[in-house]
């Protein structure tokens, strides 16, 4: 090759082809011309044809392994943010799901330098209200009317009073329990829905007074009234340290559930009275489908995160993988929540084989990442595609001793190239519905993979 490379040098070197006389040099440019025309001209053929695989198309097949052979919900607990201990608060219910609001507030020493104990009479008070904060997607949540409005959501707050205050470590994890309440409604507009992304839910002063009277720690229960429409809402809890999911509050304001009491004398700012323990029940949660035929659920805040194997029993041995696509279908109907990632990762079968649920740390370290999706609305998002051609290469080729699974995710720290929220997937409550194997035949959940026989491609007989 060094040979060649010189002699194509020396045809072009300076005192050889800058010194041609000029008719010899129009004759050159005349005839590279000629050939050129003739170059584009010239009408389609098979010249060269035998220097490619011109056959490529016709060795590739294509495997719908369209059926799940096991599908199994993985619940993963972060043990760092226990339920109580979350940064959103979720009241009502949707697709199976319900929760309610409990706080305590701590009547011991009420006031401060600004407020002291004897402001809080019946001839000072103007009002008394609960205060709580929706996060600013949740303001955002719509319902169409019979006649085809599109209408904010009508919710009908109602608190009632805890026997006793509630114990916050009780709630670690899911389904919590509805601690026994009074059954006196005490916020005087239960029977009106209160808008905005700022309730402010009006109660008797009688109530807060006979709280400081008795200067013990009183907890209340936060729920949604019948008349409400289905959803689950999400407000700031007093471990809130994402602000920038709420729309803009005044300095001081308290977003999590709150005391908020107005004084006669408009020179007196208002006392707030933060909550000292609070927590969503989540008294029911919605199942995950038990197997693939039902559907497949990917969720968050509460991690339930689907792992399925395929049944590759149709592919040939000794074969070329040269493409294997995931493709999932949502339905946007029951899906819900805010965006998300939703990321493809393969994990160890023996993992999933041993427990029905892994610490979140010992999950994302059992899984190792193919590919994903980031900011994915399971509102909107339908078909959902996933090259994972990586992954059946290497089930071909026999990398692994023993089984592998894929599982979905949602984008953990672990994750890099999918985290990418301002919040982690224990803060908002998504869920994914991806349709399983009972449905339509271009619906259910297929990986399709396209493969090549290895003797058509490297040539050699059978």
């Amino acid at each position: 090759m060094t040979g060649k490379k010189a002699l194509v040098l020396d045809r072009w070197r300076p005192n050889r082809t800058m010194t041609a006389s000029r008719p010899a040099a129009a004759l050159l440019a005349a005839g590279l011309a000629a050939w050129l025309a003739g170059c584009t001209s010239d009408l389609p053929n098979r010249v060269g044809s035998g220097l490619v695989d011109d056959d490529l198309d016709q060795s590739l097949i294509q495997l719908l392994a369209a059926d799940v052979t096991t599908c199994r919900p993985l619940a993963v607990q972060d043990p760092a943010v226990p339920v109580h201990r979350q940064q959103v608060l979720y009241l009502g219910e949707q697709e199976g799901t319900r929760s309610r609001i409990l706080a305590n507030y701590d009547f011991a020493d009420i006031g401060d330098e600004t407020h002291p104990h004897t402001l809080f009479t019946a001839a000072n008070i103007r009002s008394v209200k609960l205060s709580l904060t929706k996060l600013s997607h949740y303001g955002d949540l719509t319902r169409i009317t019979a006649g085809g409005d599109t209408v904010a959501l009508d919710l009908y707050y109602e608190i009632r009073q805890l026997t006793a205050p509630f114990d916050s470590t009780l709630y670690a994890g899911y389904p919590g329990a509805l601690p026994p309440t009074g059954t006196t409604i005490l916020n005087q507009d239960a029977n009106v829905p209160t808008p905005g992304n700022e309730p402010f839910l009006r109660l008797f002063e009688s109530d807060f007074l006979a709280w400081v009277d008795a200067g013990a720690v009183v907890g209340l229960e936060i729920s949604l009234g019948a008349a409400s429409d289905r959803a689950l809402v999400g407000y700031a809890a007093r471990e809130l340290l994402r602000y920038s999911e709420l729309d803009d509050v005044a300095v001081g304001t308290v977003v999590a559930p709150n005391f908020v009491v107005e004084f006669e004398d408009n020179s007196i700012v208002n006392f707030l009275l933060p909550p000292v323990a609070d927590t969503s029940t989540f008294h029911e949660v919605g199942a995950p489908p038990a197997g693939a035929t039902d559907g497949i659920l990917l969720r968050t805040c509460l991690r339930s995160y689907p792992a399925f194997d395929f049944d590759f029993s149709a592919l040939p041995d000794d074969v070329l993988i040269n493409r294997a696509v995931l493709r999932l279908t949502n339905d946007r109907d029951v899906a819900f929540g805010n965006d998300e990632a939703v990321v493809v990762a393969e994990i160890d079968s023996t993992k999933l084989a041993a427990a029905a649920a892994l610490p979140l740390a010992e999950m994302t370290a059992a899984c190792y990442v193919i590919t994903g999706q980031a900011s994915l609305d399971p509102t909107v998002s339908r078909h959902l595609e996933f090259d994972v051609t990586t992954l059946v290469q290497r089930l071909v080729n026999d990398v692994y001793a023993g089984p592998r699974a894929i599982v979905l995710a949602a984008g953990e720290d672990a994750f890099p190239n999918y985290d990418l929220a301002a919040v982690d997937p224990d803060f908002y409550f998504t869920e994914f519905r991806f349709l399983g194997t009972a449905a339509a035949d271009s619906l259910r959940p297929r990986l399709q993979i396209t493969y090549s026989r290895r003797s058509e491609r490297l040539g050699g007989a059978e």
